[in-house]
Parts: C-alpha cells; structure tokens; sequence
C-alpha cells in the first residue's frame, strides 16, 4: 500500500506539472478576442507542449525508487520494488535490471534474502537468490549452510552461468574448514591434572609421528591446555574451529561443556571419558574410554560362552563403584542366563571380611542372644583355660558331642558358586583374597575390574590369586601383534613402558586421521557420519566400533596370573 500511495503521488507530481506546462505555455501568447478566434491552434500548441515534456513510465519510476530504498541501506524493501520492477521492464532494459538487483543482493543480509525466498510471486530468479544467499553465507564465516546452499543452487541449475563459479567457492569452502591433515587437541596440560594430559599427549604424538611416516604425508595437531577449567575448555572449542581442524580429540575434564560448544559449531569432538551420557547429549559428540559396561561384557563373555560356567556369587563394597559393578555384572549374568547364587556387600573401610564371606559360603549363622550361654565367672573361666589336666569328661561334656564338633571342623566348605566377582582396588583385594582361603572359600574362579591390574597384585597377594580372571583396556606385554608393535615404539621413543591411557589416546588419533583420508569424506558432517557407521577401525586396545550414538564398543583384554606375572588369556 505504501508503495502504491508512492507511485499515485509520483504520478500525481507527474499530471500537475504537466498542467502548469500546458498553462505557462498558454499564457505566454497573446489571445485573439475575436469570435473567429482559432481553436485549432491552442490545441496544437498544447500537443506539442505534451510532445516535448520528457515521459516518465512506472518502470522508471519503480526503478527510482527502488534506488532510494537502496541508497538508505533499506535493501529488503529496495528488492520488493524491483521485484515488481522485473515485470514492466522491456527486453532491453532486462540484463540491466539485473545488475541492479544483483547489487542489492551483494550487500542483503542473509535472513533478509532467506525470507525473501520464502515469499511467494517472486520476480527475481531463484537462483541469483540462492547464488548470492551462499555467497554472503560464506562471507559471514557461516561456511556449513553456505556450502549447503550452494550445493542446492547447483543440483538445482547445473547450467547456469553461475555454475563454474560455484564449484570453486564450495572447493574453497571446503578446504576451509575441513583440513583433513589437522586435527585439535584438548588436554590439562598444566595444574594438577598435566600427567595425565601429558600422558595422553605422548600417545598422539606417536600416532602422528606413525601416521606421517607411513603415508607420506604430514600430519598436524593444534593442542589447547584446558587447564581442566570448563571456560577454557570452551575457548578452546572455538579456537579450534577457526584453526579448521577436522575434529577434537578430548578434553579428558569438563567434557559437558566442551561438547556443547563443539555440537553448537558442529565439528567431530571423541572425549576420553567413560561417562556414557556425554555422547548421547548431541550427534558430533562420541567417547573413547574403558567403561564399566566393556568390563563387565568381556568377562561375562569369556565366563559363560567360553567357560561354560552357570553359577557365580558377588562380593562388592557398599559404595558407589561397588554397587555399579554389582548391578551391571548382575544384568550380564541375566543376559547370559546364568545364575547368581549370593550377593554380599561389606564396608570397604574395614579390614576383617569374615563375615560378609561366611555369608556367602553358608558358614554364617549368627546365635539369637536368647540362645546364648551364661557367661562363666572370670575366676572359673581362667581355672579351666590354665588347667592342662581339664579333662572332657568331668566337664560333664558328652564324647558323641565332641566327635560331632570335630566331624563339623575337619568337613570342608562346599562352594555352590564356580565364579567370584569382586570389584574393588588392589589393596582391598590384598586383604580379601587371603580370608577367602582362610574361610575355606577356595577353588572358584577370582574374577576383577581393570583396578586389579597392579603389580602389588602379584606380590601382596602372592599364593593366594590363583585362578585370577581380570579385564583392562590394554595390555603391554599382548602378542597381539598391533599391541606390541605400539608397546615397542613407545618404549623406544619415550623410555618408559605405555599404560591404558597413552595407548587410547593414540588409537582415536590415528582413527580420526584414517577416516578424514577417505576422499569422499570433504566435511565435518561426513565425518561425523563415517565414524557413526559402524566401521571397524583396528588398533592397539583392539577392535572399536562406534554406535549411532557415538559410544565405542571394542572386547577388552583379559588376563590371569601366573608364575608371579600377568598373563594374557588367549580367546
């Protein structure tokens, strides 16, 4: 309606200066006062007056106004005109049209275009919209829709005149922001965390250096010190992005606030964490860890499908790592329809385990105090215990009684359970495992959590973990060959000998480096995708697989003990 009122006034302007024309024109000549006066001259002069005033057509007066709209920086109102403007322009006044539009569109900010496209009766070719929408995408650093943007445009016109231009700025968009050679790192390199940032930074670093050497090639990594501070972690998300990293690999802390802001920028991030929510808040967010859910799944594989045992017990403490183990080695026991035969929990700030174990066993049975004897006087008590000659019999004790007790002792303890599960750390278990066989609690396998993969295990210990089952995430001394070929070039680089740690941290190195180099991956997105699609990807802690959800799944190592050493249990 505005625009009318404008184009009516313009009009308006336009008839009244005409009639002062005509009028000026007509006074300027003397007029005959005579009757023969001669109309016919009046109307020609009035004819040629109209002839020589300059035409003005609602084209040039639309294109007019489009200029204004446009000279004060209101460039959505500026293209409405010329939207209505395509439709009265002559064929030859069309390609210049379309330069105008053109430059409107060059300084257009994205949304204004974006809603424009949207509106329905639009003049102005789609694709100039679409061209110019990736184009200032692309110049406001918004590289992922521009780049979609421009892929519609040529799906949609691949003949266009625009086409060749628009190949090469998705080229260069490309390589902005996916540099398959570089990835970024997170990791608490200083405070009271930098061991194990510095830990994990010796297993990328050997990764890379593996990886350059076997593809020729140059690989690169831009680490940020998070310091394992939430604000810097996030920092460092976005200073990675600008550094068009292909994706991140940590942090190790503050996870959950560094995953919101790589989801936000949409790049790649494998945390080394165990916390299984985290790669279920967004889809760029995948974890790489040992969980509690891989151990359990290992050792309840190797216990039932391979061991063919039915029937185990569990010990654990009563605290938040116990209960968890309890409830997930218990799911798995039902999974594999085995049964669970006694459950006991114990305080793990206590030394004596007697009780908890004589439960499991059966041997508990605690006498109600109703049938409790009378206490003997203290002067009576020590007469019997110092007397050598206390003889049975004057005691008035029967002799069948006596057999009965003796029978009783020297029987031994039936464990119903082939399996025991204790999930604790190994200076509990140093303890524990020596009241097993002093409660006669023998025989069954000792099955443990990766916490009891620790050298004072095997000396603490010593003569009591025999059939000793135990699960971890990797294993250096593994005949497995890509295992021990890490295992050797670790120890030759860095003198000491690598943990769990150091090798997961090489493996999700060398996994986010070996999907970026498949050439049909050229986005973050496909990379997202690829590491989502369930391949196989082979490495020092073994076989891992991502889920859709970007959890790792991979079988653990298992070891028992032998000859005083940990030893791999081949499957």
């Amino acid at each position: 309606m505005k625009l009318n009122n404008q184009i009516f006034a313009a009009f308006r302007a336009f008839i009244f200066c005409f009639l002062i024309f005509c009028l000026a024109a007509c006074a300027g000549k003397p007029v005959k006062t005579s009757a023969e006066k001669d109309f016919k001259d009046v109307i020609e002069s009035i004819q040629k007056a109209k002839e020589e005033q300059p035409k003005i057509s609602l084209y040039d007066i639309l294109l007019a106004e489009a200029e204004k709209f446009s000279s004060q920086e209101n460039y959505q109102d500026s293209l409405f005109v010329y939207n209505q403007a395509i439709s009265q322009a002559k064929e030859d006044q069309y390609p210049d049209l379309i330069l105008r539009i053109e430059s409107v569109l060059s300084k257009t900010p994205t949304k204004t275009i974006q809603e424009f496209i949207e509106i329905r009766n639009v003049e102005i070719p789609k694709p100039l919209l679409l061209y110019w929408l990736g184009l200032n995408l692309a110049l406001e650093n918004n590289t992922i829709e521009s780049k979609e943007i421009l892929e519609t445009f040529l799906s949609q016109y691949p003949d266009h005149p625009y086409s060749s231009d628009v190949v090469e700025l998705i080229t260069a968009i490309k390589k902005s922001f996916f540099n398959r050679d570089t990835i970024g790192c997170l990791l608490p390199l200083t405070g009271k965390y930098a061991i194990f940032g510095q830990r994990a930074l010796s297993g990328i670093q050997l990764a890379i250096q593996k990886l350059s050497k076997k593809y020729s090639k140059e690989f690169k990594i831009i680490i940020k010190d998070t310091q394992a501070d939430p604000q810097k972690a996030m920092e460092g998300v976005r200073q990675l992005h600008l550094e068009n990293v292909i994706g991140i690999i940590g942090p190790l802390l503050t996870v959950k606030q560094a995953g919101i802001e790589a989801q936000k920028l949409q790049i790649p991030m494998i945390a080394l964490t165990q916390k299984n929510d985290f790669p279920l808040q967004d889809e760029y967010l995948f974890s790489n860890f040992i969980t509690p859910e891989m151990q359990v799944r290992t050792l309840g594989t190797y216990l039932f499908s391979e061991l063919g045992i039915k029937k185990v017990a569990i010990l654990y403490p009563n605290e938040k790592y116990g209960k968890k183990f309890m409830e997930l080695f218990w799911d798995i026991v039902d999974e594999f329809d085995g049964e669970i035969v006694g459950v006991e929990p114990y305080d793990g700030k206590k030394t004596d385990f007697s009780e908890p174990i004589q439960k499991l066993t059966g041997q508990f049975f605690p006498i109600p105090d109703i049938l409790k004897p009378e206490p003997i006087e203290p002067e009576i008590n020590d007469l019997l215990i110092g007397d050598a000659n206390f003889d049975l019999v004057e005691a008035n004790i029967d002799d069948s009684a006596v057999e009965e007790i003796k029978e009783e002792e020297e029987e031994k303890i039936q464990i119903d359970f082939e399996a025991l599960f204790i999930p604790d750390s190994p200076s509990t278990i140093n303890m524990i495992l020596p009241q097993l066989a002093f409660n006669d609690a023998k025989g069954m396998y000792l099955v443990g959590t990766n916490l009891w993969h620790h050298k004072s295990l095997l000396k603490d210990a010593k003569g009591y973990n025999k059939n000793v089952i135990i699960t971890d995430g990797f294993f250096h001394n593994s005949q497995k060959f890509p295992t021990a070929q890490f295992t050797k070039d670790y120890e030759s680089l860095f003198g000491n000998i690598p943990k769990f740690l150091e090798a997961i941290s090489y493996d999700t190195a060398s996994i986010l480096f070996l999907t970026a180099m498949d050439e049909t991956i050229d986005s973050r997105k496909m990379l997202k995708d690829a590491l989502q699609s369930q391949r196989i990807f082979e490495g020092v802690t073994g076989n891992t697989i991502f889920d859709t959800n970007g959890s790792a799944h991979r079988e653990l190592f298992l070891m028992t003990i032998k000859k005083g050493k940990f030893i791999e249990i081949s499957r």
